[in-house]
């Protein structure tokens, strides 16, 4: 709407000051005329007179008329009005001492004979331009010159230039509105792009991704958005394989349970060996599911950020020599040989509560998963700025495609071994969350049959040691 009357505007305004110009064109050569005509009339020469208006006729291609002061035209270029008086308001105007004037006549609507006999085309149906210039002699009007002109070319060749405008704005317009239409849908297509993957995720569809084009803010909100929902759908899968493994992990002991209770119910003869036996399975079964429900706890604190490190001063050598030393007894009991290697004394800033059971986990499934007669070794030391803790056991090991797996939670590489142990597949992915709290790494370095080594690098945060 703006550009329209933008345009319009435009077009008028380069109009009037073509025909402006035109105009003043005109209007001068009526004053050169007049002035060219100020020694004749001064001479009282009618012959000369006659002749300079002819010449000066054909040199205008127009009709010249030189009129008295009384408004009589005393030498017409086409010698038709020659005596008549010429009722012109513009030839008055000037009579009445005024300067130039000028007027325009629609030949082609006019009714007037007297305006139609004034004209100088074949036709009669021109559009005609009307300028008077006042004669003066010696001080005094002596006469007026009347300039008549065709203004049809004028008016048709403005007319002709405005159209011509109006097509060339068009097609600008035309041509912004497309570029406009291609750069709008261009910038917005991303966005609706982003705004439909929104909206599907929104309805549940974590699936959902967009389209990455160029190289631009658009693409990396498109990466953002695209990383956004795969981190969500990896979540929501681990989630859902939480709850699952989780229940199927409450399950198992349960329905142990519920079976020696309903053998124990259901006996027909007394037995108080197995009534003793089963009783102590059911003891196992919920020292397994308070492990279980222990250590989902810990790990939903963990999520949920409720899990805070309570720093103290601590001895990290010490504290390893005091997990061993908790260990050691059922390492003996099966000939597993348990050593500790202190290479340096480290003192550091660290949760002692959460690194005990970090490393408790660690050694204890050393020693659970170390065949009878074999070995348990842990190393401190110091690696740069880092302290480094090695649990290395010689015992069956873990295959190549599982290491990338140990500690993701409930997985087990041997499920069936693993339940004779009594593990619940959480506390190695709770050895390695507490260790991202401590900021610190973990790693596993594992081969079948010959044995498996955890290594952890934690931060010194006091260096006096």
């Amino acid at each position: 709407m703006a550009f329209a009357i933008v345009a319009t505007m435009l077009i008028r305004m380069v109009g009037e000051y073509l025909f402006s110009q035109k105009v003043r064109e005109e209007q001068r050569m009526t004053e050169d005329l007049a002035a060219g005509f100020v020694s004749v009339l001064g001479d009282r020469d009618a012959g000369a007179l006659y002749a300079q208006v002819l010449e000066a006729a054909e040199q205008s291609d127009s009709r010249v008329i030189v009129l008295d002061t009384q408004g009589v035209a005393q030498a017409d270029s086409l010698s038709q009005a020659n005596g008549q008086r010429l009722a012109l308001q513009e030839v008055a105007h000037v009579l009445r001492g005024g300067a130039s004037t000028y007027g325009f006549y629609d030949l082609r609507s006019s009714s007037s004979t007297f305006l139609r006999s004034l004209s100088f085309s074949a036709r009669g149906d021109a559009l005609m331009g009307v300028y008077t210039a006042p004669i003066p002699v010696e001080g005094r009007l002596a006469g007026v010159v009347l300039y008549l002109s065709d203004a049809r070319e004028v008016f048709d060749n403005l007319t002709r230039m405005q159209l011509r405008m109006t097509v060339w704005l068009v097609l600008v317009a035309l041509a912004v509105l497309t570029m406009s239409v291609l750069v709008t849908r261009l910038f917005t297509r991303p966005i609706e792009e982003l705004s439909a993957g929104i909206a599907r995720m929104t309805n549940g569809d974590l699936s959902s991704r967009v389209t990455v084009r160029g190289h631009n803010e658009y693409s990396q909100l498109a990466e953002a958005f695209n990383m956004m929902c795969q981190r969500l759908e990896r979540l929501d899968q681990t989630r859902n394989q939480f709850v699952s493994n989780a229940s199927h992990e409450l399950k198992t002991p349960l329905s142990t349970m519920k079976v020696l209770i309903q053998t124990l119910q259901y006996q027909d003869v007394y037995d108080p060996e197995m009534q003793a036996e089963f009783l102590g399975d059911i003891d196992a079964e919920i020292d397994r599911l308070n492990a279980i429900v222990g250590d989902l706890l810990t790990l939903v604190n963990i999520d949920s950020g409720r899990q805070e490190l309570k720093p103290e001063l601590l001895r990290l050598d010490e504290l390893i020599d005091e997990t061993a030393y908790r260990l050691r007894p059922l390492a003996e009991k099966r000939g597993i040989h348990m050593d500790v290697v202190v290479k340096d004394r480290i003192e550091t800033m660290a949760d002692a509560r959460k690194l005990s059971q970090v490393f408790y986990n660690l050694m204890d499934n050393a020693v659970k998963y170390t065949p009878d007669g074999g070995f348990v070794r842990a190393e401190v030391g110091r690696n740069g700025r880092m302290a480094r803790v090695t649990v290395s056991d010689s015992g069956i090991g873990i295959p190549k495609a599982d290491l990338i797996h140990v500690f993701d939670r409930f997985y087990r590489v041997d499920k069936a071994r693993a339940r004779t142990t009594g593990g619940t597949g959480l506390g190695l992915s709770i050895v390695k969350q507490f260790i991202l709290m401590h900021e610190g790494t973990v790693d596993v370095d594992s081969e079948e049959n010959v044995g498996s080594t955890f290594t952890v690098e934690l931060p010194i945060i006091n260096l006096t040691a």
